[in-house]
């Protein structure tokens, strides 16, 4: 009976595998496509998740080469896309000497509220136990400003643009700001939160940034725009500069790539080789990716970046810690 049931097993396997795998390296295919096609992009940013997927696939595969040694073309392909996928994501995380400055530094939290998310008290909550310097709040109307109106105790410095379509942009500063300023990116008005301030005798330029999700043609070339205009920012402005925000791309997107890693902007929370993805909050650990960036310009260097408790969003809040080179 045991034998009979390990040959079914088997039997089961034999016959599923290579079309599983056939359908994945496809799905791999698409993830690779220069292209800013609204499929090819959904498929682009889960590239860590193919990588161990390939793994399990191999594993599978030399289970049942054993079998049937003609399955030995499975094992094969597996091993390329573990190698094709290693090679899309090692240069995300290449190790890099940790920062040993001792210049004063700056806490830097950014929140996707979601505008329909009624935990404020977990927000204030998350607030108090990380302490930041400055507060990004994306998706604030009305509503949540009016539940958070306490937080301006502590932070006495701020700008408020509430919006109903969830690209409401708020900050909070304990630090003073030089100027504030909500400039209106694209055809839509997108509010972009623009403030500056002084870190160690450097002014810094920070920018609240929350482009489009890519649900459509259209949405998808509007958030494209915006990412062109950071690159923009980032090739023009020779002072210190932040962006922050849900870009709604991971870094692995061929629009990051072309808009982003042209740039001499660095990702936090990849030069601090943080694994863990700040959306769907909801998903486990390992079916998140990461759509909360803070980029900052080669003046500066982060430590330190966390990601933070869930509180009701979609995304995990991200915390780091950005001081200037000295």
């Amino acid at each position: 009976m045991k034998q009979e049931i390990i040959e079914k097993i088997n039997k089961y396997f034999l016959k599923r595998i290579p079309i599983l795998l056939f359908l994945f390296v496809l799905v791999n295919l698409f993830a690779y496509l220069p292209s800013f096609n609204i499929f090819i992009d959904i498929f682009s940013h889960f590239k860590l998740q193919y990588f161990f997927i390939s793994i399990i696939f191999l594993l599978f595969s030399i289970y049942l080469t054993f079998i049937n040694k003609k399955l030995l073309i499975c094992t094969i392909i597996s091993l390329i896309t573990i190698a094709v996928n290693l090679i899309g994501i090692y240069p995300q995380y290449i190790p890099f000497e940790p920062s040993s400055s001792n210049a004063a530094s700056i806490k830097l939290g950014v929140f996707n509220v979601l505008t329909s998310n009624s935990q404020y008290p977990l927000l204030i909550k998350e607030i108090e136990e990380q302490q930041p310097d400055i507060i990004i709040l994306q998706e604030t109307d009305n509503i949540w400003l009016n539940n958070i109106k306490q937080l301006k105790n502590e932070y006495p410095y701020y700008i408020e643009h509430p919006r109903d379509d969830n690209f409401g942009t708020t900050l909070y500063s304990k630090i003073p700001l030089k100027s504030t300023e909500v400039e209106k990116w694209t055809n839509l008005e997108i509010p972009v939160v623009k403030v500056c301030f002084k870190l160690n005798n450097n002014e810094i330029v920070l920018y609240g940034i929350h482009t489009l999700p890519p649900t459509g043609h259209e949405y998808i070339s509007i958030r494209n725009e915006m990412l062109k205009k950071i690159q923009g920012l980032a090739h023009s402005n020779n002072k210190n500069l932040i962006i922050a925000g849900d870009l709604n791309t991971s870094a692995f997107s061929y629009a990051f790539t072309k808009y982003i890693n042209s740039t001499k902007l660095t990702d936090a929370q990849l030069q601090n080789k943080i694994f863990k993805g700040t959306w769907n909050a909801k998903h486990p650990f390992f079916m998140r990716i990461s759509l909360d960036h803070v980029l900052y310009s080669e003046f500066l260097e982060s430590s330190e970046f966390r990601i933070g408790n869930s509180f009701g969003s979609d995304h995990l809040p991200v915390f780091v810690n950005i001081s200037t080179k000295e």
